[in-house]
């Protein structure tokens, strides 16, 4: 049909995708920016197009990496050997905080067979997307807090009777991890006690973001997260509590024109036989106190 040699049509039906779609020249550049794009990153796309932008997005100001001398690199895989890459990683939002995605990479080629450029198509993983949906449904509910949009302390602490009175019938395994932001205290002399709050929603959407759908997090004492890690023994705890570290690490916080990252101290522990609330958050306890005790930014899960 002629209508359809018409390239705008083609555009159009690219601007109107949920998925995002971008596209970059040879230099990096990037020069198309679509609906999906926009929604999934918070960057609209005059904030994005004809600038370097892709590899700020990829990366963070305390996990800086050149992407452009990196071999690994999708564009670098599609410019140097014409390779098309499916990878998972996580995005920069406009906000600060990390969303986890599959970015799948292309190359374009011209005429000639040349490649000219490369298009990066990207989506929420699911682990990203089912959370979205729960909080949207909690929310409904007022089992939500206001400033950080994770579940409240008094929902939580329903939540750990449950799987506790679980474990102790059917021996189901589940640990917990608390989680906390490293000097607090100095960002809010320094910068004013505003800041807390922002540094708090950042954060706590960050971690919601990497944990599994049926992992439950909400908030747990004055700055404090509590992360619930069902079907989870023992040992893995410290894992995840690794994966948080790092995604909390790379998250980024805007203030008044500035922007720095945060590290945060994780305390864990494994659900065990006599197990109550209070004696499981008691050992999580004195683990986050010896993260805290060996400089922060790390995690430990007593014995």
């Amino acid at each position: 049909m002629p209508e359809f040699s018409d390239p705008e049509i083609y555009q159009t039906a690219l601007e109107g995708l949920p998925t995002g779609v971008y596209l970059v020249d040879r230099n990096r550049r990037i020069r198309f920016w679509n609906e999906g794009a926009e929604q999934i990153t918070g960057y609209l796309r005059q904030d994005v197009v004809g600038r370097f932008l892709r590899d700020h997005l990829l990366s963070s100001s305390s996990d800086l990496k050149d992407f452009d001398s990196d071999p690994d690199d999708p564009l670098n895989l599609a410019f140097r050997d014409g390779k098309p890459s499916t990878m998972e990683m996580s995005i920069l939002h406009k906000d600060g905080y990390r969303v986890p995605i599959v970015l799948r990479t292309r190359p374009i080629r011209n005429s000639r067979g040349a490649v000219v450029g490369a298009t990066e198509s990207f989506e929420k993983n699911r682990t990203s997307s089912n959370s979205t949906r729960r909080q949207i449904a909690l929310s409904d509910n007022g089992c939500l807090d206001e400033i950080t949009g994770l579940l409240t302390k008094n929902f939580m602490e329903t939540q750990l009777r449950e799987r506790l009175t679980t474990f102790a019938e059917h021996r189901i395994p589940f640990g917990i991890l608390l989680v906390q932001i490293d000097h607090l205290d100095r960002y809010r002399a320094s910068r004013g006690p505003a800041v807390v709050p922002v540094i708090l929603r950042i954060v706590g959407q960050s971690v919601l973001n990497c944990l599994r759908p049926t992992d439950i997090l909400g908030c747990w004492g004055a700055n404090q997260f509590l992360a619930i890690l069902l079907e989870c023994e023992e040992g893995e705890v410290v894992l995840v509590g690794e994966r948080i570290r790092r995604t909390v690490g790379r998250s980024e916080i805007e203030w008044w024109g500035d922007r720095f990252s945060v590290t945060s101290p994780l305390g864990g522990a494994g659900c065990r036989t006599g197990d109550d609330p209070e004696t499981m958050i008691a050992r999580a306890a004195v683990s986050i106190q010896e993260s805290i005790g060996r400089g922060g930014n790390c995690v430990t899960v007593l014995p």
